[in-house]
């Protein structure tokens, strides 16, 4: 029994170790990701006559220089993620080198490509999303995998909300709609996928494998509570309801699961 208890100590330390591994790694990709955006976002929605050089006005700037750099860079970025891709899949897959590099590429990428064809609301949309998919990986790595699922249904009702509050008219609301009906779609998936596992004790059947999701102890009613939770304030975002209500409804939906699951953690 001591030999027992010794080996599953030293198999709880080391997976500890690796989650607050992990969890470095997503900081300071996240970091760096998260400054190089907002380097993009200075010189292309907030530059001004003093930044400049060569005595060019900012329309010339903007034209025949920094518009054919964001365009070139979008998809130097997405090959170089798609680069990093294979090295990470060819070179073993435990490596987290070749995976932060493939993130960060594919987050520059998705800005170049939002400030290129969103302008600047766009590229605001992914350096606001960075952070938020950071505290997400810190849950996953943190908490029980129904409350990560829980925070992820939450923070997509949230950006909802974000978006719709801008307009769902012009370009801007093209976004918000596509978004949102895309958010919706896939909550009602989540909801489906959960009842799949509820039937199999938390695990989900794909193509005759069974890959265990849950424990046998979830609480499948949260889920589909906060599934109907997410889907009602982006139907209500839509509707161009009051903002701040709806943001309340979702922060404290949240902050009840969190404190939930904080407890049944301990």
């Amino acid at each position: 029994m001591d030999k027992n208890g010794k080996k599953n100590r030293a198999a709880k330390a080391k997976a500890e170790e690796e989650a607050l591994n992990s969890i470095l790694c997503w900081i300071v990709g996240g970091a760096v990701l998260e400054f190089l955006l907002l380097l993009l976002d200075r010189y292309w929605t907030h530059y001004r006559i003093s930044h400049l050089i060569f005595g060019i006005t900012e329309l010339q700037f903007r034209a025949d220089i920094l518009g054919p750099a964001v365009k070139v860079l979008a998809f130097l970025f997405l090959a170089g993620a798609a680069g990093a891709f294979y090295w990470w899949k060819t070179g073993g897959m435990k490596k987290r080198l070749p995976l932060a590099a493939a993130l960060v590429a594919l987050g520059l990428s998705a800005g170049c490509f939002a400030a290129w064809l969103l302008g600047g609301t766009g590229l605001t949309v992914v350096y606001t999303v960075v952070p938020a998919i950071l505290i997400l990986a810190v849950l996953f790595y943190l908490y029980q995998r129904e409350f990560f699922l829980i925070a992820c249904l939450g923070a997509a009702g949230l950006m909802g909300i974000w978006l719709c509050s801008h307009g769902v008219s012009g370009r801007t609301g093209v976004v918000c709609w596509i978004y949102t009906l895309g958010a919706l779609v896939l909550t009602g998936a989540v909801a489906w996928g959960c009842c799949l596992c509820q039937k199999e004790h938390g695990a989900l059947n794909w193509k005759g494998k069974q890959y265990p999701l849950f424990s046998r102890e979830t609480n499948y009613p949260l889920l589909y509570l906060t599934a109907a939770v997410t889907a009602g304030v982006l139907i209500c975002a839509l509707m161009s309801l009051p903002t701040m209500a709806l943001y309340a409804v979702a922060v404290a939906w949240l902050l009840i699961m969190a404190v939930y699951y904080t407890v049944k953690l301990m």
